[in-house]
């Protein structure tokens, strides 16, 4: 998100200032992996004005050129490693996550990816109603997602794994037989420990710590 949030201050959707804020936001879940609720809602509430009343086919291609300029730099490569690895083996990858269905699904095209589930708009002839047809795919939510999924498509979670950096998704992680953190926090850390869920270091979080 603060990549197409980049992306949109260089098309004037966006000041640098809200720029800033959205940057803020997301250095303090980087740093502590669970996102601030309070914020997660302004940030909700921005952008659903910002595209109200707009063409469903402009925020797609707002998206596509956004994932063509970034994409690569926000991939950690060992994440990327993991996901080819299941797609060598024939398995489903999906990636599920809050931010809008429109940039779930450029990213799911981009890697070669079965599919997306992400936050969903109110759509009205095409246009964007300012409103979420439902809740933000956050939390709970997720895991009610890919259960939902799962149960349609006959899939066994017991056999599925789900990768996660934040202790949000904690109910996702539970949720599936293999859960791996990437990245995580101290808290999450010791869950996984606890329950002896693998771990995923990036190199990039290795240089910063050295």
């Amino acid at each position: 998100m603060f990549y197409f949030a980049k992306h949109l201050v260089k098309q004037g959707f966006f000041t640098k200032r809200e720029l800033a804020k959205f940057a803020t936001a997301q250095a303090r879940f980087i740093r502590t992996r669970t996102e601030d609720k309070r914020i997660q809602e302004i940030i909700t509430e921005k952008a659903l004005k910002l595209v109200a009343g707009r063409e469903q086919s402009e925020l797609i291609q707002l998206c596509d050129s956004s994932l063509a300029d970034s994409l690569n730099e926000a991939l950690y490569p060992e994440v990327l490693a993991s996901l080819r690895w299941h797609q060598e083996r024939g398995q489903q990858t999906w990636i599920v996550t809050a931010s809008p269905i429109e940039i779930a699904s450029g990213i799911a095209t981009r890697l070669n990816m079965t599919g997306a589930l992400g936050t969903i708009s109110e759509i009205e002839n095409g246009k964007y109603t300012g409103k979420l047809l439902s809740g933000v795919l956050h939390g709970k939510n997720k895991s009610k997602a890919v259960i939902k999924l799962s149960d349609s498509m006959g899939i066994n979670l017991d056999h599925a794994y789900a990768y996660s950096d934040s202790l949000n998704d904690l109910p996702l992680l539970s949720a599936v037989g293999t859960p791996i953190v990437v990245n995580p926090n101290k808290e999450l850390l010791r869950i996984a420990r606890k329950n002896d869920w693998q771990e995923i270091s990036t190199s990039a979080t290795v240089a910063k710590s050295a």
